[in-house]
C-alpha cells in the first residue's frame, strides 16, 4: 500500500464517535459554567494553606496529578466522624481545596458543595452498614472504612476535574486498540478485555493502586452510582469480601505486558487529545487532509516533546529534594545521635558520604537520561496515528499479545543462581566499602536506604523519558551491565519507596501535628473575614 493510498483512507467509527461526543461534552460545560453565587475564599489564608500544601507535597514522593486526589482524601479523613455525624462537609471540603489552590477561587457555585454531599452520602451509609450489621472485627472495620473512603476521593477528585471527556478518550483509546492488536487464542476473552480496559485506564491517567481498583469497583458495581442507596446496604454488608475480589482480579499474569503497550500507545491518544483540543470543530478535515495532518502533529509533538523534558527536569528536582529533606531528618535523629550517644565517637567521612553521594548519583543518573530521538520517533508515531484513526482491517496490527514463555525447571535453577551471585557481589561491594570507612551499623542501613531509593528513582526517571518513545528504545552494552548489579539496590529501593508512602513520618508529622492546628487556624480566619465582609456591608 502506497503512503498516498494509506493516507486517504476514512476515519474509524470510533474515532466518529469520539470527536462527535467530545464537542457534544464541551458544550454541555460552557453552559455548566453559568451559574451565580460562585465559592471564593480570602487570599490570605490561601496563601498559608498554598505555602503548607507545598512543603507537604515536598516531603510526601507522590506524582503532580495524584495531588488532588490525596487532598479530598486527607480532607475526608480528617471530617470521618463529622460525616457519620451526618454533618454536611461538602462546602468545608471545597473552600479548603481552593484555599490549598488545588481548584480555582470563584470558579465552582455553591450548589456544588450539595452536590459533593449527595455523592458522600452513601459512604456513610455504607459505613453505619459495616459498623452495625457485620461482625467484622473493629481493625478490620478502620481499615475497609479509609478503603472505601479512599474510593470517595476519586469519585470526588473526578468530579472536580470534569474527568468525561478523559472517560471519551479512555473508551475510545480501548475500543481501537482492541482491533488494532492480534491476541493469542489462549489469551483472548472476557477477562483479558477487562485487563486491557485497565491497562488503558492506568496508563491513559497514570493512576495509583486505589483509583485502578475504583475503577474496576466503578465497572463491577454501577448500582453505586446510579442507585446508591439500595447499594450501599449490600455493599456495606460485603466490603470485606468485595476488597478481596478487586485485589485479586489485579493480579493479573499479563499485566505487565499490557502495559508495555499501554504506555507506547497513549502517546497516540495524547496527541489525537491535543489535535481535537486546539481544532475543535474542525478536527476532522486535518484528519481528512493528510498534508495538513502531518503538520499539526509535528508541532503538537514537538509541544510534548519539550513538555516531556520540563516534566523529568521537574520529576528529578521533586525527587532531589525529597531525598535531601529525608536524609537530613535521619541525620538528625538517627545517624548523628547513634554516633554520639552509642558509638561515642563521631565519623564525619561517613556522615559526609551517607550526606552527598545519594543526591550526587541521583543527579549523575538524571543527566545520563536521554530523551528519545526526535525525528525517528516522530515518523513511526506518524504511521501507528494512521493505524489508530484508521479501520482496523486495512492497516497492521499495531501490536501482538501472546502469553509469556514458561521457563523450564533448569532455566529458573540457573537463574536464581545467577540472581544470588549478584546479590552475594553486591554485598561483599557495600560490605567492604563500610568496612574501609568504618561505617556502623546505622550508617550503613542509611546508606544501602538512600542508595536504594535513588537507584529507584532513577529508573522512574528514566521511564518518564521514555514516555514519548514510539521506538522502543535499546539499552546500551555498560548501561545494561551497571543495571545487572544495581538490580537487588534497585528491587530493594521500590520496596521502601512504598513503605515509605505509607509510614512517611515527615508526612506523619504534618498530618497529625501541624495540619488540624493549621486548617483550623485558616477556618476561624476565613469565618472572621466573612464577618467583617457582613458587616462592611451592613454600613
Amino acid at each position: 500500500m502506497t503512503q498516498e493510498n494509506k493516507y486517504t483512507l476514512p476515519l474509524s467509527s470510533q474515532t466518529k464517535t469520539l470527536l462527535d461526543a467530545i464537542t457534544h461534552e464541551e458544550r454541555k460545560t460552557n453552559e455548566s459554567l453559568l451559574s451565580p453565587n460562585l465559592i471564593s475564599v480570602s487570599n490570605l489564608t490561601s496563601g498559608i494553606e498554598f505555602l503548607y500544601e507545598k512543603i507537604r507535597n515536598a516531603l510526601d514522593y507522590h506524582e503532580e496529578h495524584l495531588w488532588l486526589k490525596n487532598a479530598i482524601f486527607r480532607i475526608l479523613k480528617r471530617n470521618l466522624l463529622n460525616l457519620l455525624a451526618h454533618e454536611k462537609i461538602g462546602l468545608d471540603l471545597i473552600e479548603e481545596l481552593t484555599r490549598g489552590r488545588y481548584i480555582e477561587n470563584n470558579y465552582y457555585p455553591e450548589n456544588k458543595a450539595w452536590e459533593i454531599d449527595g455523592m458522600l452520602e452513601k459512604y456513610r451509609e455504607a459505613f453505619e452498614v459495616l459498623e452495625t450489621k457485620t461482625t467484622v472485627p473493629e481493625k478490620t472495620i478502620r481499615e475497609l472504612e479509609e478503603w472505601l473512603l479512599e474510593f470517595g476521593a476519586v469519585e470526588l477528585a473526578d468530579s472536580f476535574l470534569q474527568n468525561t471527556q478523559n472517560r471519551a478518550y479512555i473508551n475510545y483509546f480501548w475500543q481501537s486498540i482492541k482491533e488494532k492488536i492480534e491476541v493469542a487464542p489462549d489469551v483472548a476473552g472476557e477477562v483479558f478485555n477487562e485487563q486491557l480496559y485497565l491497562a488503558v485506564y492506568r496508563n491513559f491517567l497514570q493512576a495509583d493502586p486505589i483509583m485502578e481498583q475504583y475503577e474496576l469497583f466503578r465497572i463491577k458495581y454501577p448500582e453505586w452510582f446510579s442507585d446508591s442507596q439500595n447499594a450501599a446496604q449490600t455493599i456495606g454488608q460485603n466490603l470485606a469480601q468485595i476488597k478481596l475480589s478487586i485485589q485479586h482480579a489485579l493480579a493479573y499474569p499479563l499485566r505487565k505486558e499490557l502495559d508495555r503497550v499501554m504506555k507506547r500507545r497513549s502517546l497516540l491518544v495524547f496527541l489525537l487529545k491535543d489535535l481535537i483540543a486546539q481544532e475543535q470543530e474542525h478536527t476532522q478535515q486535518v484528519l481528512d487532509n493528510p498534508e495538513e495532518l502531518e503538520e499539526k502533529l509535528k508541532i503538537l509533538y514537538q509541544a510534548r516533546y519539550i513538555a516531556g523534558r520540563a516534566k523529568l527536569q521537574t520529576s528529578a528536582i521533586r525527587a532531589l529534594i525529597f531525598i535531601i529533606l529525608t536524609k537530613m531528618f535521619l541525620l538528625f535523629v538517627g545517624e548523628w545521635p547513634y554516633q554520639k550517644f552509642v558509638s561515642h565517637s563521631t565519623n564525619y567521612i561517613a556522615l559526609i558520604l551517607n550526606a552527598i553521594v545519594p543526591p550526587l548519583v541521583l543527579i549523575a543518573s538524571t543527566l545520563a537520561i536521554k530523551m528519545p530521538g526526535e525525528e525517528q520517533n516522530f515518523l513511526r508515531m506518524v504511521s501507528d496515528f494512521e493505524k489508530l484513526i484508521r479501520p482496523s482491517d486495512s492497516l497492521p496490527a499495531l501490536d501482538r499479545i501472546r502469553k509469556p514463555k514458561q521457563r523450564i525447571t533448569p532455566v529458573k535453577i540457573a537463574l536464581g543462581m545467577i540472581y544470588g551471585a549478584n546479590i552475594a557481589f553486591t554485598g561483599w561491594i557495600l560490605y567492604a566499602l563500610f568496612s574501609f570507612f568504618s561505617y556502623n551499623i546505622v550508617d550503613a542501613i542509611v546508606f544501602i536506604l538512600f542508595l536504594s531509593l535513588v537507584s529507584f528513582f532513577a529508573v522512574r526517571l528514566r521511564k518518564t523519558a521514555n514516555e514519548l518513545a514510539a521506538v522502543e528504545t535499546k539499552e546500551h552494552v555498560l548501561t545494561t551491565i551497571i543495571e545487572f548489579f544495581l538490580f537487588p539496590i534497585v528491587e530493594i529501593g521500590k520496596f521502601l519507596s512504598r513503605a515509605i508512602s505509607s509510614i512517611n513520618i515527615a508526612v506523619f508529622v504534618f498530618d497529625f501535628l501541624i495540619e488540624t492546628p493549621l486548617k483550623s487556624l485558616t477556618n476561624i480566619l476565613e469565618e472572621w473575614f466573612s464577618f467583617m465582609r457582613e458587616r462592611k456591608q451592613n454600613l
